[in-house]
């Protein structure tokens, strides 16, 4: 409450006519572009970033083509059962899971293997001298 209190004493010192520019500056009333030629809402700023700054693989924005008229009906939206958009998806998932399998084995021993013929990093020789030490 204390920043509010500041906050509002110094918008009493700016002029009418300051506040104003200020306002006009900002261009609030101007639409944002969301991607080239998808222009978007009005009533924002605008912060450019680079695109692999925050990698996304799943556009949250649902675009159809036409007439923006609320007199016109919503189109039937494509792949409604899931089909494509979900073999999609999986096949993200997978690759995203791939990669990190391929760059998580740092500091393993590659291609080692137990008696028990179960590779990886000797996690299964432990259990099996303990199980050969208690018989």
């Amino acid at each position: 409450l204390n920043r509010a209190a500041v906050i509002v004493a110094t918008l009493e010192q700016v002029s009418q006519k300051r506040w104003s520019r200020f306002l006009k500056n900002l261009r609030l009333d101007d639409r944002l572009e969301f991607n080239e030629g998808d222009i978007g809402l009005a009533g924002g700023i605008q912060v450019l970033e680079p695109s692999n700054a925050n990698p996304t693989t799943v556009d949250a924005i649902r675009r159809f083509g036409g007439s923006t008229s609320p007199a016109m009906p919503w189109p039937e939206e494509e792949g409604a059962d899931g089909g494509d958009d979900d073999k999609f998806e999986r096949l993200e998932k997978l690759i995203v899971r791939a990669t990190k399998n391929m760059g998580g084995g740092k500091g393993k021993k590659k291609g080692a293997s137990s008696s028990s013929g179960v590779s990886g990093s000797g996690s299964g020789d432990a259990e099996e001298e303990t199980h050969e030490s208690s018989n």
